[in-house]
């Protein structure tokens, strides 16, 4: 019984993980814009620059971002977008959010240094606005279906003792 309920405890906490996510994200781009409006750097060393720790889901986001920033090295005529897709592609964590989730973070790295300085502070004030809507979306949800999770754990659990007595 205890080991059934506690799955769907283990479970709730990947609605969790959504929020942490997108929560990284933001920090992400509020890192990205300020480095932008500051220092004005080249893409790659804008990547390099993104360097947050504070949480597993930053830490993950500035390895991608780090990753990226290497394989542009030299190569003026990668898509960044795609870079990250593929080194997103290999990291399980990332793959709990949807592509709702995703989607205003990556369209920012399909533009990140395309465009001039203006427009990507433009670019980035809106994916961040986007993902604090998508955040207390989530917040709200997530608390809703994590309880739900873990009542249906607790009723399957007590179904099975009630089953095995």
């Amino acid at each position: 019984m205890i080991a059934i309920s506690t799955v769907g405890f283990l479970l709730s906490d990947g609605e969790k993980r959504r929020v942490h996510w997108v929560r990284a994200m933001r920090r992400c781009l509020l890192r990205m814009s300020s480095v932008i409006r500051y220092e004005q750097p080249g893409l790659s060393e804008l990547l390099r620059r993104v360097d947050l720790r504070a949480t597993p889901q930053e830490r993950e986001l500035t390895r991608l971002l780090h990753g990226c920033a290497e394989r542009l090295k030299g190569r003026e005529d990668a898509q960044l977008s795609l870079l990250f897709a593929g080194q997103s592609a290999r990291l399980p964590g990332y793959g709990v959010l949807s592509g709702e989730d995703r989607a205003a973070f990556e369209e920012v790295l399909a533009d990140l240094g395309r465009t001039h300085l203006q427009e990507q502070l433009r670019l980035i004030d809106s994916a961040d606005e986007r993902l604090r809507a998508r955040e207390e979306q989530l917040v709200r949800e997530s608390g809703m279906r994590a309880r739900l999770i873990r009542t249906l754990g607790v009723c399957c659990g007590a179904a099975v003792f009630l089953i095995l007595i």
